[in-house]
């Protein structure tokens, strides 16, 4: 299927997936795909350490990449608590040593064919599930600093090619737009972080953002490179709507598809 969809597309795909390990295996989960599911990166580091993280990217990069994946939505960095709803998906472990999570498997990587996302940015915390409502995060700009930020900072230094925006409200960065629509946020990624690489939303038909007017739109305005979404043709029609009433700036779209191609390119999707 995916070989058909590449064949018949004039510009190669980005065909991605989620395979954490532990609670998200999207294709690990399949029997008929792989001999068994993928631990989750918390049991597979207290196993057996970095090694083992290693170890575990280059498996899951070789049967993603055999069946046409060049893109996993993975590398949660994210510093929660125990009790919080993101935590199982976390390395449970401080935001030095998760940083140095983000650097192993970013660079066990490379050459892979498969490029690895960091999220949730700017950090989940103990937020709500996003996926189910609304969430607000109260952390002060200091500890964002000082705690939430520091694995993206790390896995940025090491050439993290993508970021995935949560869809928290993120009140000392800006107390109105979720992340994943918010300028201030976007900001933050590119001119304080001097990411340079593929900012991603995180589905935009989830609940903490699918209500929100114009959030296709919304999401392109705040600087994000490629959109994820289930209504796909909903997304499309706004989008083309927003531009042809002055609301979109053809131009920034435009800049914003070219350093997608540019990944491509990178990636050697692109010849």
């Amino acid at each position: 299927m995916i070989n058909n969809l590449q064949n018949s597309s004039d510009i190669a795909l980005i065909t991605a997936v989620d395979e954490e390990g532990g609670k998200v295996v999207r294709v690990s989960s399949n029997p008929n795909l792989a001999s068994e599911a993928f631990k989750a990166p918390m049991e597979i580091y207290q196993q057996g350490g970095m090694d083992a993280i290693k170890e575990d990217t280059i498996k899951k990069s070789s049967l993603l990449n055999n069946l046409g994946l060049n893109m996993n939505f993975v590398l949660v960095v994210d510093i929660a608590s125990e009790t919080s709803y993101i935590y199982p998906r976390t390395l449970g472990q401080t935001p030095e040593v998760t940083g140095l999570f983000a650097s192993v498997v970013i660079n066990a990587s490379k050459g892979s064919g498969v490029s690895y996302s960091l999220k949730h940015f700017p950090g989940y915390g103990n937020n709500a599930d996003t996926h189910s409502s609304s969430s607000t995060d109260e952390t002060s700009m200091e500890e964002l600093q000082n705690k939430h930020l520091v694995p993206f900072k790390i896995g940025i230094e090491n050439k993290a090619e993508a970021v995935m925006i949560a869809h928290n409200i993120v009140s000392a960065i800006d107390k109105t737009s979720p992340a994943s629509l918010s300028k201030p946020v976007h900001d933050l990624l590119f001119n304080d972080l001097h990411f340079t690489g593929i900012a991603i939303t995180d589905d935009l038909d989830m609940d903490a953002a699918k209500d929100i007017e114009k959030n296709y739109t919304k999401a392109i305005q705040a600087g994000n490179n490629i959109i994820l979404c289930s209504n796909y043709q909903d997304a499309f029609n706004e989008i083309i709507k927003s531009v042809n009433d002055g609301d979109l700036d053809e131009e920034m779209i435009t800049k914003l598809v070219f350093k997608v191609l540019s990944w491509k390119y990178y990636k050697g999707l692109i010849k």
